[in-house]
């Protein structure tokens, strides 16, 4: 098995909602328009991916968790993660007994207030990396993109320096509330995206489906293989007895 990421640019509420369930549709009414069609375009993605994947014609019952993340209600089906970055919604699909996390960012989409409220989210570590790259600005964005990711992986609610540590000069990390994970990060010429797994996981399958509902795919990451882009991140989590001294 190999974990999925799909996104899709969506530019108004999906017309085919029948593979969604009916409390799926009806909980969507309560929301205003500009969400709802995220919230449906998100379902509607998720579910074409569990048709993909597992066969299944109709998207299984969800809940949501007491953090507002969405997940199956059947535990035995596999752990998701959902993103937006402007007119795209994004899922990440874990491999079976696995977990996910993914974020996607629109590079320089943000007001300059905004970015120094998440700089201030970040460690020292984490900054000394930033404002050595050649372009600051997308490397804030990287690191702001694979804290999110690890932060929805492991349930947290809200940024916390102590809890998230990153070491992107090492390729490492550290979560007080998830001892092992891995993350990669990648940029592409718009946006930046971010998937975070279990550490189990070898291969990512990344895929694009278009506004017919044809599905692309983009390529296959070899998670464990080093080279995975010129500005591509991998972090793992650092070995118990290092986190200990940290």
């Amino acid at each position: 098995m190999a974990s999925h990421f799909v996104r899709w640019a969506y530019a108004r509420t999906p017309a085919y909602l029948q593979r969604l369930p009916e409390k799926v549709i009806e909980d969507s009414w309560n929301l205003p328009e500009r969400r709802r069609t995220r919230f449906l375009a998100a379902r509607v993605l998720l579910a074409e991916l569990m048709l993909r994947v597992y066969g299944m014609q109709q998207l299984p019952a969800l809940i949501t968790t007491s953090t507002g993340r969405p997940c199956f209600a059947d535990t035995d089906l596999p752990d998701f993660s959902i993103a937006y970055a402007g007119s795209l919604v994004g899922v990440l699909l874990a491999e079976e007994g696995g977990r996910a996390g993914l974020d996607m960012e629109i590079v320089r989409a943000h007001s300059r207030q905004t970015v120094e409220n998440q700089l201030m989210c970040l460690s020292s570590g984490e900054k000394a990396w930033i404002n050595a790259q050649q372009d600051p600005i997308e490397a804030a964005t990287q690191i702001w993109t694979l804290r999110q990711s690890v932060l929805k992986l492991t349930g947290e609610a809200r940024q916390d320096i102590d809890s998230l540590r990153l070491h992107p000069a090492s390729g490492r990390l550290r979560s007080g509330a998830f001892p092992d994970i891995q993350a990669i990060c990648d940029v592409e010429p718009l946006m930046v995206w971010s998937c975070a797994l279990s550490p189990g996981t070898q291969r990512l399958r990344l895929w694009e489906i278009d506004a017919d509902r044809n599905w692309h795919a983009l390529r296959d990451v070899e998670v464990n293989k080093p080279n995975m882009g010129p500005r591509a991140l991998r972090l793992t989590s650092m070995p118990a007895e290092r986190q200990l001294q940290h």
